[in-house]
């Protein structure tokens, strides 16, 4: 599977601001802890960008729909003059049956991690990078930079909201979620760890037992 993940903003356009954190910075350290994590699952990957620089929407979209990949996700913060605004919410567009699908794979996942206990909702809106893209496509706004609460969460746990981002994209997908510290061997080493915990070989804490040997 080929996904294309959309860092927002960046050079030129901060995105919003809050808090002494601009969005486009937290977008684009989220979207390539996203990108790591699902590449360890062999899913390959596509960046919009992967440094500080400035694309138009139509740049994003097109880079997407050249390279032919099967889903479009573009990672944002959200603001508001209400500083009390606080939350996430994940975007499709309009009538798209596997956009939604996507938008709520990934926003089960962010309120599953349990990093948020308020559920914006998933919404479809006419942003263009979902309306310009071939694929099914998803925005998700990980929380409001512009509340105190949600800022903390976007500055100290961008570990954790990456993962949940790519659980949500994985189960898109139909993906399971291996652990890293399983990932990091080679799939036939897991599947035959597996195969010795079944027969009672080994819990899995001894992988050099003499019994595997």
């Amino acid at each position: 599977m080929k996904v294309f993940l959309d860092a927002g903003h960046g050079g030129k356009d901060p995105g919003a601001l809050g808090n002494g954190l601009q969005e486009k910075d937290i977008a684009l350290s989220v979207t390539l802890k996203v990108g790591e994590i699902l590449k360890r699952h062999n899913v390959e990957v596509i960046y919009s960008r992967t440094t500080d620089v400035f694309l138009e929407l139509s740049e994003r979209t097109n880079l997407a729909n050249k390279a032919n990949a099967d889903i479009f996700v573009s990672i944002h913060c959200n603001a508001a003059e209400n500083v009390n605004a606080k939350g996430v919410e994940t975007f499709s567009y309009p009538n798209s049956t596997k956009g939604t699908a996507l938008a709520k794979c990934i926003q089960d996942s962010i309120l599953q991690s349990k990093i948020y206990t308020l559920n914006r909702g998933i919404k479809t809106a006419n942003f263009a990078v979902l309306r310009q893209s071939n694929m099914p496509s998803a925005l998700v706004e990980l929380a409001f930079i512009t509340n105190i609460d949600d800022f903390k969460i976007l500055k100290d746990k961008q570990e954790e909201l990456a993962l949940a981002v790519a659980k949500g994209i994985l189960n898109y997908l139909g993906v399971k979620y291996i652990e890293k510290t399983k990932i990091d061997c080679s799939p036939w080493a897991v599947e035959a760890m597996e195969w010795a915990k079944k027969l009672g070989l080994t819990d899995g804490t001894n992988p050099k037992d003499s019994r595997l040997i």
